[in-house]
């Protein structure tokens, strides 16, 4: 079974908010009580993105995989990630780095999560591969369509412009193996840490040739690295070939404020994503915290549907754009206040996202 969509109005977002938290107090005796940060000791942290162990043979095998994987970057049917984050503890509890803006400095849990969720979880297949309508269950006889995330099942061309990225690389390394174009986006301070990251990173980029004007990652790079390889076998020949072959994913990172963002200056990354794909996600992960960043957030999301909406001569473009937006569940006040501005104020079509695990979670997904 997938997920279903809960369509949210001024009259059903309240009952939605109080059924999510009476859920989360229900399960409150499994559920970490803290902020949601994924370690508070480590600068440097390795997390392991991969499907749930059954057995011990299970893990066996997934462990030689995931070791091989690391080992070439060759590509395997089993999706294993290894994943070192740098972050600044020091940082975070600073008063004056990014203009007292200092969530991004480390990752926060719900990005792992939502990342195991979408890559493994059976009710999040619809994401993955196209799919037969969505039911909207509190709408009768309703049922919606969505574009999937991956881009090589139905051979379209599939952008993700992530808001909030933070200096972690998670999300940007592991959906560019299934995606054409991908986009971070910070604040400026943020932005030389991510870069880092995800150079750190590359190899988890194993399904296709990643490059980037940004990181400064060309294609003849890549394909000069298995060439001079100093070790001839017919391993390494096929390495060559598949990375000759396979596709490309453009990875950028770009510095995006959401209180200085002007759809009318130039946009280039913006630019290529809106003209090339058919389907555009817009992620943002746990950037719902702060009463004072909604309104903020909100009109970034509202300009951006606008922009993407249109193309360099001005006439509509035929596409999809979407946005999923993982909310950590901390106040009840400051969730109540962003469904209320994006349904009341902005007018947005909000759904948000149900099934078995999601309503176990401390976690809401939203998708508009």
């Amino acid at each position: 079974m997938v997920f279903q969509l809960l369509s949210l109005d001024e009259d059903t977002l309240h009952e939605h908010i109080f059924e999510r938290y009476v859920e989360l107090e229900r399960n409150s005796a499994n559920l970490k009580q803290d902020l949601g940060i994924q370690s508070r000791t480590g600068t440097t942290i390795e997390i392991d993105i991969e499907p749930p162990l059954l057995t011990t043979a299970t893990k066996t095998i997934r462990k030689k995989k995931k070791n091989k994987v690391k080992q070439n970057g060759s590509r395997t049917d089993i999706e294993l990630y290894n994943v070192v984050v740098e972050q600044s503890l020091s940082d975070l509890n600073s008063s004056v780095s990014n203009n007292n803006s200092t969530t991004g400095y480390v990752l926060w849990s719900s990005t792992p999560f939502f990342l195991r969720w979408l890559l493994y979880n059976d009710e999040s297949e619809p994401l993955r591969h196209p799919s037969e309508s969505i039911k909207v269950v509190n709408i009768d006889q309703d049922m919606i369509k969505i574009p999937p995330i991956y881009s090589e099942i139905n051979d379209t061309k599939v952008g993700i412009i992530e808001l909030g990225t933070g200096i972690s690389p998670l999300m940007a390394v592991i959906l560019s193996n299934h995606v054409d174009y991908y986009i971070c986006t910070d604040q400026r301070g943020i932005l030389n840490k991510l870069k880092q990251n995800i150079k750190e990173n590359i190899s988890q980029i194993s399904r296709r040739e990643c490059i980037s004007k940004s990181l400064e990652i060309k294609r003849s790079e890549i394909q000069i690295e298995y060439e001079s390889d100093t070790i001839e076998s017919n391993e390494n020949k096929k390495r060559y070939n598949r990375a000759s072959k396979t596709s490309t994913v453009s990875i950028e990172v770009e510095e995006l404020d959401w209180e200085k963002f002007d759809i009318s200056v130039n946009h280039p990354y913006l630019n290529q994503i809106r003209d090339d794909c058919d389907t555009i996600y817009i992620i943002a992960m746990d950037v719902i915290y702060n009463e004072y960043l909604i309104e903020p957030f909100l009109n970034t999301i509202t300009n951006l549907r606008k922009y993407l909406s249109k193309n360099t001569k001005g006439t509509a473009v035929i596409q999809e754009v979407k946005c999923l937006i993982g909310v950590h569940l901390r106040s009840q006040d400051i969730v109540t206040e962003f469904l209320e501005q994006a349904i009341i104020n902005h007018e947005l079509p909000v759904y948000s996202i149900s099934d078995s695990s999601l309503d176990a979670s401390r976690y809401a997904f939203y998708l508009i």
